[in-house]
């Protein structure tokens, strides 16, 4: 059986060497592939919940994780990003992990799935870009000639596997199971799972070409994604809505799917069907209703303020794809009056559709804070205080709540008092 012999609309996973094409390493797996989908192709909802969940597998999950990027663009004329390019990818990660623990966008679903530490919480930061200039090995790969892009350059996943560790290790960079490594190619830059011209990098009609894919080094250290040129006309969706007007809007879509897919099942066991199929795959052709804009500027999702079009992931808690995670409902109640030096008692409201509130912490505007559902709080001089609530739910998420809160001074009879009993 080849890698991608049971591909059909959908990604697949090589998770034993039996499995693998001819000359796979030992062990190797590949996860989260995005299959090269002509651009415009949009299947309809995937099966039921009892069919399509997701089982866990009993692996590890990502209870934080940090977003690495390495550009690597060698001194070759064919090979380049457009203008702007760079800067967008690392804009939209930057503002994936300023959102970190908002349910307002995809990310937020991840947290439904978790092992026995926890929820794969989305809760990431990004730890900046490797600008890669080391020069091209030999070609290790050849992708299909039939059909576009006709890329000349084409290494095999042990050649850019070999370039990631080599990169990490000369700017002396963490590796673990909190970093992913994003490996962003240039227009021009091809690549194969192995040797090719099957499973490779935009390969024309050849069964297996994607658009990304993420893997882990042999002993599970490393974990990175493979993102290649996504923006070339009649694949990978790149006739969908680019909403910064950029060829890298098409890549960011595959990078949310693999950022996801790491995050949910960094080793291949722990989310995973036995298709092959991890949160992303089911949605693969799934990008639900936009938000805003029209036509080539329209988009679905908002992140730290910044507009974007994205793929939707799977929820085994709705049953389906999901652009976005259910909010939680949250208020609470203080006195209607607040007086300085007297006690008084705040109270919260919250709930979680799919799960629990696990946590309450108040933040009183004055330095004090509180880690109860029902708390009290003194305040200690007359001013206007914003008082927020923040919850978080058993998916790791968070909701708020805020208020001004207006706190008077005590009576003149009282500050006697309380000048007296000093």
């Amino acid at each position: 059986m080849s890698l991608r012999a049971t591909i059909v609309g959908a990604a697949v996973v090589a998770l034993l060497v039996a499995a693998a094409p001819a000359g796979a390493r030992a062990g190797k797996w590949f996860g989260g592939v995005v299959p090269d989908i002509p651009t415009g192709a949009h299947r309809q909802p995937g099966p039921t919940a009892q069919v399509a969940n997701v089982p866990y597998m009993f692996g590890p999950v990502m209870h934080s994780n940090h977003a690495h990027v390495i550009f690597w663009q060698p001194p070759r004329p064919e090979l380049g990003y457009d203008p702007g390019y760079q800067a967008v990818v690392e804009t939209f990660l930057s503002r994936v992990a300023a959102d970190s623990r908002k349910p307002t966008n995809v990310y937020g679903l991840s947290g439904q799935y978790r092992d026995a530490s926890g929820p794969a919480a989305y809760n990431s930061s990004y730890r900046g870009a490797v600008p890669d200039t080391d020069p091209l090995p030999p070609n290790g790969c050849t992708e299909p000639s039939s059909g576009p892009p006709g890329w000349t350059v084409c290494l095999s996943d042990a050649q850019l596997e070999a370039e990631i560790e080599h990169a990490i290790a000369v700017d002396h960079l963490p590796t673990g199971i909190r970093d992913i490594y994003f490996l962003v190619l240039p227009d021009g830059f091809g690549t194969c799972e192995t040797t090719g011209p099957d499973n490779c990098a935009l390969g024309g009609p050849a069964a297996g070409s994607f658009c990304g894919y993420h893997s882990t080094t042999p002993d599970g250290n490393i974990l990175y994604a493979v993102i290649p040129y996504n923006a070339v006309s009649g694949h990978c969706q790149s006739g969908n809505p680019r909403p910064n007007s950029s060829t890298a809007d098409p890549a960011l879509s595959t990078i949310s799917h693999e950022h996801n897919e790491t995050v949910t099942d960094p080793l291949g066991n722990a989310y995973i069907d036995g298709a092959g199929n991890e949160i992303g795959d089911l949605c693969i052709q799934q990008y639900g209703r936009t938000l805003g804009g029209s036509g080539f500027s329209s988009w679905n999702e908002v992140i730290d303020g910044g507009h974007y079009y994205l793929q939707e992931e799977w929820s085994n808690k709705n049953g389906g794809c999901r652009p976005r995670a259910a909010p939680d409902p949250i208020s609470f109640t203080a006195p209607a009056r607040l007086q300085v030096r007297k006690s008084a008692s705040f109270t919260g409201h919250a709930s979680d559709p799919f799960g629990k509130i696990v946590a309450y912490n108040w933040f009183f505007g004055d330095g004090g804070t509180s880690s109860r559902r029902v708390a009290s709080h003194t305040f200690t001089r007359a001013s206007s205080f914003k008082v927020v609530l923040r919850t978080t739910d058993s998916w790791g998420n968070w909701a708020f709540s805020a208020r001004t809160i207006r706190v008077t001074a005590a009576p003149a009879r009282d500050q006697k008092r309380h000048t007296r009993r000093r």
